[in-house]
């Protein structure tokens, strides 16, 4: 029986997935457990096991390639083994009827992640399709992988063709004689043979990035890049590139957080202990996670979430922290951070940084917060407004030092938290920022 591996559902967001790294490949042997794949979500990538033993049949989607979620990606054998063992469901004599059941488990990572489609949807079958990346520029701009069928068969070439080529100034009996040309002619061959033999390789590549037509150009002239760059910069034609899954999350987020009726309150905190016990370890950072917690477990709005028509209040001061890594940007969540000293939450962004640059983040790193923090303070600056990450109740943004002052705005859902609480929760800071038992290990 062929067990279907499916993109999985890594984050209740997520609609897509794209597969990074294949870890098999057809005619390998995977054991229940083993980790067969990495797909990036729209939060992280993550690895995914298999939960069936057997033999890789087939590989459905290549690396690279975005599918939707629930889209069979891979068949594994499970009647069978490189080495023709029988599985073990056989030798016991499991029924029929329940290694059918078993055969439509989903192949999931646990804890982390469920590793199936939601109620009500389909499990989809990806087709063997080409990514554009394995397709050469003349290839994606006839919009086909290989010359498209046609229902006229008779006589030298199809009216549609002689149409086209007399546009180009093509002979087609003299190519066809040339063997230059199929007989009968299709308009794909005439478009085919006419970049070839008019735009260079390197020409038809930019043309094809920036959707441009080979219409455009001078016909029967011989075209090469820089004359499709010189248009290109004549016409101030723009570059479209295609959303990453991570850039399309980060905007679902953004225009959820815009409909969030929010208000902002600006003060400053006192820096000279924040300076005087901050070390290449112990960061500003990571004094700031610890003294917020603090406020946190003082107030407890700064513990809440909102959820449809209920308000949640958690039990510890888990902090959503902004860390960006080139153009990716990423809320990494420190839980349970009043339970910590800082030399433990100095370790986790450690920690946090390198799961980073590997690519390695799960998606209980990125879950589970009531409020944010985002630093750009070291950018130099002086304040800015940020916006609240998903379903915290708020977010400091951390601006430059002036003065032996730090600015800090806070950006508040006023659903949960209103003006006199945040003001609270703003002189409590103030207090710990100066308070030197609040800089002491507990």
């Amino acid at each position: 029986m062929d067990y279907k591996v499916v993109m999985p559902r890594l984050s209740d967001s997520m609609d897509e997935g794209e597969l990074v790294e294949w870890k098999i490949k057809p005619g390998d042997t995977v054991k229940n457990g083993d980790v067969i794949a990495e797909v990036e979500s729209d939060k992280a990538v993550i690895e995914i096991q298999s939960f069936k033993s057997g033999v890789v049949k087939k590989i459905l989607v290549k690396e690279g390639t975005t599918v939707s979620v629930g889209t069979t990606i891979a068949l594994i054998d499970t009647d069978s083994t490189s080495t023709g063992e029988v599985p073990e469901n056989k030798k016991q004599g499991v029924p029929a009827k329940e290694q059918t059941e078993r055969h439509t488990e989903v192949s999931i990572p646990k804890p982390q992640v469920q590793n199936s489609p939601q109620l009500g949807e389909t499990d989809k079958t990806a087709s063997p399709s080409v990514s554009t990346a394995d397709l050469n520029p003349i290839d994606i701009l006839l919009g086909t992988t290989d010359t498209e069928p046609s229902s006229f068969t008779g006589g030298e070439s199809s009216p549609r063709a002689r149409v086209e080529a007399k546009k180009y100034g093509l002979n087609i009996k003299q190519l066809q004689k040339e063997k230059k040309l199929p007989l009968p002619v299709h308009v794909s061959d005439i478009k085919r043979y006419y970049m070839q033999r008019y735009f260079t390789p390197k020409a038809l590549k930019l043309i094809s990035l920036y959707h441009l037509s080979i219409d455009m150009f001078e016909a029967g002239k011989k075209h090469n890049e820089a004359d499709i760059k010189a248009y290109i910069e004549s016409h101030d034609i723009p570059l479209e590139k295609p959303l990453t899954i991570s850039q399309k999350s980060i905007i679902a987020m953004l225009s959820e957080s815009v409909k969030k009726p929010v208000y902002h309150m600006t003060d400053y905190l006192d820096t000279a202990l924040l300076n005087q016990y901050a070390t290449k370890e112990l960061t500003v950072t990571v004094w700031l996670l610890k003294l917020i917690s603090e406020a946190m477990m003082q107030h407890d709005n700064f513990r809440m979430t909102w959820k449809t028509d209920t308000i949640q209040l958690w039990p510890n001061a888990n902090i959503s922290l902004a860390m960006a890594d080139g153009e990716l940007l990423y809320m990494l969540v420190f839980k349970e951070l009043n339970k910590k000293e800082v030399t433990q939450i100095a370790e986790e962004l450690k920690t946090f940084k390198t799961k980073i640059k590997a690519r390695k983040l799960t998606k209980e790193d990125l879950t589970g917060s009531t409020f944010g923090i985002s630093n750009l303070g070291m950018t130099g600056i002086r304040q800015f407004d940020a916006m609240i990450n998903r379903n915290d109740c708020g977010i400091a943004a951390i601006g430059s030092e002036s003065n032996g002052n730090l600015a800090i705005t806070l950006t508040i859902d006023h659903r949960i938290v209103n003006g006199y609480q945040a003001a609270l929760f703003m002189q409590t800071l103030k207090d710990l920022a100066i308070d030197p038992k609040s800089f002491k290990e507990q």
